[in-house]
């Protein structure tokens, strides 16, 4: 009797053929987002380098008011893009590595952004525009504005 009732019992599981079919549509399904995806992961690195550049001049603004002395963000290298400090001469607040792939200009080709004490720009203010080095389809640059009072902001597209 027992035996009768195991040649009833059906094995349990997937099939070869039926393992095959779903690998094959997962990677076409794959195949089909992964040009969106790397669009949206290049729009995330823009919108990650305009808040850390923000972060840095809202520091560098903040450090000016608190210990009531000019602070400045300076790019480190020629460009923005290989990264920048916020120091007031003798301390360095913040050190921003450089970053890849990137391109960061300011519109007054600046080596520096200086605040002084009253948390005000001392030198011209300016843009910072915010872009991938090479075209990318459905990528948008960013643009990072110091107002009057010195507070920065940050909008889409080209400054």
């Amino acid at each position: 009797m027992l035996v009768g009732r195991r040649s009833k019992l059906r094995a349990q599981g997937f099939t070869l053929i039926e393992l095959v079919t779903t690998i094959t549509v997962m990677a076409i399904l794959a195949g089909l987002a992964l040009p969106s995806f790397s669009a949206f992961v290049a729009n995330q690195r823009i919108r990650n380098v305009s808040f850390d550049l923000m972060a840095a001049l809202t520091l560098a603004r903040s450090q000016a008011v608190t210990r009531n002395t000019s602070v400045s963000l300076q790019k480190v290298g020629t460009a923005w893009d290989g990264g920048w400090r916020v120091s007031d001469g003798t301390l360095t607040f913040h050190n921003q590595e450089a970053y890849k792939n990137l391109s960061i200009t300011d519109s007054q080709d600046l080596g520096a952004i200086t605040y002084g004490k009253d948390g005000r720009t001392v030198t011209t203010s300016t843009k910072f525009t915010i872009a991938p080095s090479s075209e990318v389809s459905g990528v948008s640059s960013r643009c990072v504005s110091i107002g009057l009072s010195g507070v920065p902001s940050s909008s889409t597209g080209a400054c």
